[in-house]
């Protein structure tokens, strides 16, 4: 995938599920939280801006929207 999407999703969807930017850096190994402070920003413009949606994201739009 390009960018490596899922990495991407897999920080949003840990957001949506009410973790802190901290929690989630430690879960995916990041040393900073500036890393999963972007990529949860990149997935909030897809999902604002970018009308032809990926199937993923649309079930992971779906599952914590609705």
């Amino acid at each position: 995938m390009r960018k490596n999407l899922k990495r991407y999703y897999q920080a949003w969807e840990l957001r949506q599920q009410g973790k802190k930017l901290r929690e989630i850096a430690h879960i995916m190994g990041f040393k900073s939280r500036e890393n999963a402070r972007r990529m949860i920003a990149y997935i909030d413009f897809k999902i604002k801006y970018n009308k032809p949606k990926s199937k993923e994201l649309l079930d992971l739009i779906e599952k914590y929207i609705n």
